[in-house]
């Protein structure tokens, strides 16, 4: 299966344990790894027979903005049943990361990282 990678999609996020680190919110970054057929886009060169990273950077956007929760692994499901539904997706990998978590012995963030495919769609 053919892959389109998209990544460091940042954006401000609420997401957090502490009311507080959902209030104020945080920098957030997001890898997406997308298994599609390409062959039809390729042959063709049409964008239309493939997924359009721009939009599918604009829909991790748009529910990393605007979704409150408490877990990383929330987000994460989130995105990914998101993209899954709106998109010709066979299965993504997908990693959303706390860019600077608050706890501040942890230097490199912190990444929470799912697979998830068709099949998980209920």
């Amino acid at each position: 299966m053919d892959r389109i990678l998209v990544q460091g999609i940042e954006f401000h996020g609420h997401c957090g344990v502490t009311a507080e680190e959902r209030k104020v919110g945080q920098r957030i970054s997001v890898d997406v790894e997308l298994e599609v057929d390409l062959r039809s886009a390729s042959r063709q060169d049409a964008v239309s027979k493939t997924v359009n990273y721009a939009k599918v950077c604009q829909t991790v956007l748009e529910i990393g903005r605007s979704e409150t929760c408490r877990l990383v692994e929330t987000l994460a499901e989130r995105i990914a049943g998101t993209l899954l539904e709106r998109f010709a997706i066979h299965e993504l990998l997908l990693r959303v990361k706390k860019v600077f978590p608050p706890l501040e012995e942890i230097k490199g963030g912190v990444t929470v990282e799912i697979r998830r495919g068709r099949k998980d769609l209920q």
